[in-house]
Parts: C-alpha cells; sequence; structure tokens
C-alpha cells in the first residue's frame, strides 16, 4: 500500500503499489491529492465579484461572513480550533457537525451557499466553482453529510447578519454642521456609509470601545492651538498632498495612488486580502482559512470602529482646512494665496477625516498576519488606481506586513486627504481591533515575538485619547 500525507497532516491517502503510475495518478487525483485550493479560489472569485460594485465596507462585512463561514465548517469537523461564535450569532449543533463528515465539501459548499446569498446575480458562476472542486471529492455518504452541513452552518451567519444593520448603512441622513472644524461635502455625493458605525461587530463588543477623540476640547480649540498638532499635520498635507506638489517624492506619489481604492478595484481589503493569500501559501489549508477568517473579521470590525468614530468626530478634509486657512481662528495657519484653489492629488472620500479608514483597515490586517507569520517577508503587489482616464495598474514592493501597513496609513498624506494624527490613529485603532480578534480562533501558538510585538501595540493603545463612555 502506497500512504502519501499531504501538507494537511489530515489528508491521507492509500493506494495499492501495484497500479501502474497513470493509474496511481488518477487513484491520487480521485483521493483529493490535486484537489484546488479551496480557500484561495473562493476569495479571489469574491474579490472578482465585489470589485464591480461593493464598497470598502460593505467588501469587508462580506468577505468576514464568507471566511467564517468557511472556517466553521472546517473546524466543526476538524476540531484544531474554536468554531467561532460573535455578538448574538446561534451557530448550529452548538459547532459540533456530523461524524465523518467531509469537511472540504462542507467548506466549498458553505462558501458558495454564502456567495450566492449575498450576489445572487452571480450564483450561475459560485455554483461552477463549487462544482468544480466537489467533483474531486469521491462520492461517498462523507461527502454527502458535508455538503449538508456546510449549508447549514452558512444560512446560520446569513440569517444572523441579517439583521446588522449593514442594509441601512448606505441610507443613513447626514447633515453638515457648517462650523470651523467640521467635515462638509467636497463633491455632489452624499455622505458614504453614515450609518456604518451601527452595523453589528463579529468579535469586538462594540465600534464604542474603539473609538477615538482628536481632541479633549472643541474642534474649534483644538484647530487655534498654536504651534498644535493641527498646525504641523496642516503644513505637511499642504505640502506634501496638493495635486501640484513639487516635494511629494516618486515613492510618496506611487503610495498615494496604490491606497486609493477607486471603484471598479478590489479596495483596501482586497488588497489585504491578496498579501494573506500569498503570504499564507506554503501553510495548510487548516491554517490558511484560519488565517483568511480571522484577518477579515478583524477589517470587518475595524471598519465599523473607524466609521463609527468619523461620523462622531466629524472633521474636515484637508482640502477644507486648507481653503479656510485664513479664518479658521489659528493665526498662523496660511491659505492659498489670492485667486489660487488648493486640490488634492486624489478626490476626498466622501465621509468626515478621522480616522483613516485605510489605516484601521490596514492596521487590523497586519497585525492578525504579524501575529501568525514572519513579519519580515518582502512582498510584491498590484493594485489597480484611476488617474482620470480609467484603471490602470500600478505595483508595489513592501519590505514586511508592518511596512505595508504603515504606508497604506500615511498614503492619504500624499493623496491629499487625510491629516498625519488621523492616519497614525487609524492605525492604532486597527492594530487594538486586531489584538481583540486574535482572541477568538484559538488554539493560537503565539511565538514570543509575536507576543512582544502585540504587548507593545497595547501599550501604544494606552496613550490614545479614548473617547469617554457614559
Amino acid at each position: 500500500m502506497v500512504i502519501l500525507i499531504l501538507s494537511d497532516p489530515k489528508t491521507v491517502i492509500s493506494c495499492p503499489p501495484t497500479l501502474s503510475r497513470l493509474l496511481l495518478a488518477a487513484c491520487l487525483l480521485a483521493s483529493g491529492a490535486a484537489r484546488a485550493d479551496i480557500v484561495g479560489d473562493w476569495n479571489a472569485q469574491a474579490l472578482q465579484t465585489m470589485r464591480t460594485s461593493t464598497a470598502s465596507p460593505m467588501m469587508a462585512r462580506d468577505l468576514a461572513i464568507l471566511h467564517v463561514a468557511m472556517f466553521n465548517a472546517s473546524e466543526s469537523l476538524q476540531n484544531n480550533y474554536t468554531p467561532q461564535s460573535f455578538n448574538g450569532y446561534n451557530a448550529p449543533g452548538s459547532m459540533s457537525g456530523p461524524s465523518g463528515a467531509d469537511y472540504q465539501a462542507a467548506m466549498i459548499t458553505a462558501a458558495k451557499t454564502v456567495m450566492q446569498s449575498l450576489y445572487a446575480g452571480s450564483a450561475n458562476t459560485f455554483e461552477v466553482l463549487a462544482n468544480s472542486q466537489l467533483s474531486n471529492i469521491a462520492n461517498s455518504q462523507a461527502k454527502t453529510d458535508g455538503i449538508a452541513w456546510g449549508q447549514q452552518v452558512a444560512q446560520s451567519i446569513i440569517t444572523w447578519r441579517q439583521s446588522d444593520n449593514a442594509s441601512i448603512a448606505g441610507s443613513t441622513s447626514y447633515s453638515p454642521v457648517g462650523a470651523v472644524g467640521y467635515w462638509s461635502q467636497t463633491s455632489a455625493s452624499p455622505a458614504q456609509f453614515a450609518g456604518w458605525g451601527n452595523v453589528t461587530p463579529f468579535a469586538i463588543s462594540s465600534a464604542a470601545a474603539y473609538q477615538t477623540t482628536l481632541s479633549s476640547g472643541s474642534l474649534a480649540s483644538y484647530i487655534a492651538t498654536p504651534n498644535g498638532s493641527y498646525e504641523a499635520d496642516y503644513f505637511e498635507v499642504m505640502d506634501k498632498g496638493q495635486n501640484t506638489s513639487g516635494s511629494r517624492t516618486a515613492d510618496e506619489f506611487t503610495q498615494a495612488f496604490f491606497w486609493s481604492s477607486p471603484n471598479g478595484s478590489v479596495k483596501v481589503p482586497g488588497l489585504w486580502n491578496q498579501v494573506t493569500d500569498q503570504l499564507s501559501s506554503t501553510l495548510s489549508e487548516t491554517e490558511r482559512v484560519r488565517l483568511f477568517a480571522a484577518v477579515n473579521v478583524a477589517m470587518a470590525d475595524a471598519s465599523i470602529a473607524a466609521y463609527a468614530t468619523a461620523y462622531d468626530q466629524q472633521f474636515w478634509r484637508p482640502e477644507t482646512a486648507i481653503a479656510s486657512g485664513d479664518s479658521d481662528g489659528n493665526a498662523n495657519t496660511i491659505g492659498p494665496a489670492p485667486g489660487d484653489i488648493w486640490a488634492p492629488l486624489i478626490a476626498s472620500p466622501d465621509m468626515p477625516e478621522f480616522v483613516s479608514v485605510t489605516g484601521a483597515l490596514s492596521g487590523a490586517a497586519a497585525l492578525v498576519l504579524m501575529s501568525k507569520l514572519d513579519n519580515t517577508q518582502a512582498f510584491s503587489l498590484t493594485a489597480q488606481y484611476n488617474n482620470g482616464s480609467g484603471l490602470s495598474t500600478i505595483t508595489d514592493s513592501f519590505t514586511s506586513i508592518s511596512d505595508a501597513a504603515t504606508q497604506a496609513a500615511l498614503s492619504g498624506i500624499f493623496a491629499g486627504t487625510q491629516f498625519r494624527t488621523s492616519a497614525e490613529e487609524g492605525l492604532l485603532l486597527g492594530y487594538e481591533v486586531g489584538i481583540q480578534t486574535n482572541t477568538g480562533f484559538q488554539p493560537v501558538p503565539e511565538p514570543s515575538g509575536a507576543l512582544l510585538l502585540m504587548s507593545g501595540f497595547v501599550w501604544l493603545g494606552t496613550a490614545r485619547r479614548r473617547k469617554t463612555q457614559a
């Protein structure tokens, strides 16, 4: 008997030694040795589907639903890690699947069920992918049970998320305050996802627990403080973020466009999923599905907390601030010369400035990845950007995961859309959410270096200006 143990220690294949090489290959194929990259294929298909019409916060939510469904379907049968139970989520069968059910059949079916529910218009595409993957699993009672269990797990998560307030977040109204320091619309578009801060989180207790404040006083006093952080932020973005800036370096120009997330791109959540896919390629299937689930849950919750903060603080964007530089109450800030108009390199997002959503998403994803992978891995990634003539691609290289997260957070400065304080606070918010996410998906072997790294982030978090809770 030929016994093969694949990279996933759960996958053991037995084939008679008398088979010819051709028949042996067929045996291995039928046994699943040549099975596709289940989690990677579904992630890629999800990004392809979502890029055409899904906004960044909704993408983060939907990817979390997909990957948690796959993780729970798998781990409720494999029992390597604890399936996730979240706020108000009633898991089927106390998250213990039928004995002997094929976990891969469950993963595939859970992914298909979720995606067909969320994106019904592409149902046939998901059916084709699922059938292709399921065809690599020999017909058996285990396969039948796995399919049925995957449907049940997915449906329980779909039902839970149907009442999470995401469906009404985009239609929540916002009324501009119209005072110094407060956000005013910079385009004809309405405020983006003004209600996203009210969406039910996955792993954190509430968005309010992770909100932060820009100032202990009023926005007007924060702006008017001489030689304060606002002044430094103001002049930095005025210099580096203008569309005609001569001091912005080539690298800073690339960073601004790389993380700009135009319509039609995979946006920031998609980019971090591509990083996850690339850096985890050598892990077992079990580890990959866990990593994807943790990364996407962290990003989903970070986006909720970041939007909650943004619409609570309501801080203005640089282009509004600079246009008001001569009348903002600070004698040191100077607006454009008479007749000149300061414009950002990239159009400002249609929402308040503080905190950076890109920073929060990136911090959350990076923290989870750094706790489970080697932070010092160098990698390159390709993104889409729009310079006014349609989508083009741009490739950037990073020396580490933390390098990518920092570049993502600071990119808004060079785009002219974000102040440094917002970028740094958004990154820290994301780190804190990532730390909380890591308390789930257990048991998780934490190397000492990762523990020290996380301890440092916790220490940094204690210095943040927290919102006082009633």
